[in-house]
């Protein structure tokens, strides 16, 4: 696709308007000239033009058949054309097949164009009937005495009342808009329950593990970093970008860990069995590249075997 295809709404190209077959009237029209154009009276017209009306020429079906595909000048019964030659017999028939083809189109041509004149003309017709009946159509006195007012307007309802099939589908889509945000407060209460578990494993629930947090927090690249932070401009404070939780957030989304921990959607595929048939089929798939590089070295083998023994053969043999 190029890239002027999106001018035309992202489409590589256009079929071509068919052409018409009778680019001239093939029957004879009464032409009628429309009010108001033309030539006024006293007025000459300029030189190499005329007053009437110029009627394009009428060509027959006929006519051109007769011009396209001219009947053969000479005509062949049974005896002569099999004294033709197989090749000339060949073409005098796709010859004759062809104008029986053009033939043929031309008079569905004919066809067609009478059924759309005859469509307009019946559109016509009930367009006219129809401003006919307009001009003549008069109000009874019921449609008067019964055409409702301001008053009967404004003491019906102004929104018309639900059906029971529309009151049934705004139910439906209300519970499933209910469900929906359900759901979605449930996922995420486990995704939260799934973080604090795995932080669970950097909780001090005794006593060395808190003297343990305690030193690591006061060691001396603990004390380091806070320094570094402190030293920082305030005004900057903004621009600073946090590489530590930026590489943890981006290693915990590339690998699908939430504080070191499995997260949610790796707990869900463990349960469902996802990660059993992936590691089952991984493990079919490297079994099936042992053998493959297994049978490689045999055959390398078999065939270093060979050229060696060859070697030999020849080197005995001068």
């Amino acid at each position: 696709m190029g890239k002027g295809a999106a001018r035309f709404g992202g489409k590589s190209g256009f079929l071509p308007k068919p052409r018409e077959i009778f680019k001239q009237p093939y029957k004879h029209v009464v032409y009628q000239k429309e009010k108001d154009t033309g030539y006024a009276d006293g007025i000459q017209h300029p030189r190499g033009t005329t007053r009437d009306l110029i009627r394009p020429p009428v060509v027959t079906p006929e006519e051109r058949l007769l011009r396209t595909a001219h009947p053969p000048k000479t005509v062949y019964n049974a005896e002569s054309m099999a004294k033709l030659p197989a090749e000339q017999q060949a073409n005098i028939k796709n010859a004759e097949l062809r104008r029986q083809y053009l033939a043929e189109s031309y008079k569905a041509e004919v066809s067609r164009l009478e059924r759309l004149e005859a469509l307009e003309r019946r559109k016509a017709e009930e367009k006219a009937k129809r401003e006919q009946e307009a001009r003549e159509y008069k109000q009874s006195n019921a449609e008067v005495y019964t055409m409702p007012t301001v008053e009967q307007y404004l003491d019906g309802p102004f929104i018309r009342p639900r059906t029971e099939e529309e009151t049934a589908l705004l139910k439906q889509k209300r519970q499933a808009n209910r469900d929906t945000m359900i759901l979605k407060e449930k996922q995420d209460r486990a995704v939260k329950l799934v973080e604090l578990y795995n932080a669970t494993a950097n909780f001090a629930v005794t006593e060395e593990k808190l003297k343990e947090l305690v030193d690591s927090a006061f060691s001396e690249r603990k004390l380091q970093s806070v320094r570094n932070v402190l030293g920082v401009d305030t005004n900057r404070l903004g621009t600073t970008p946090a590489s530590g939780m930026f590489e943890k957030t981006l290693e915990e989304t590339i690998v699908g860990t939430v504080n070191r921990g499995p997260s949610l959607d790796t707990v869900e595929a463990t349960l469902d069995g996802f990660n059993e048939a992936i590691l089952e089929t991984a493990q079919q798939t490297i079994e099936s590249r042992k053998l493959e590089l297994k049978e490689m070295t045999e055959e390398k083998q078999r065939q270093l075997q060979e050229l060696q023994e060859k070697m030999l053969r020849e080197r005995e043999e001068s």
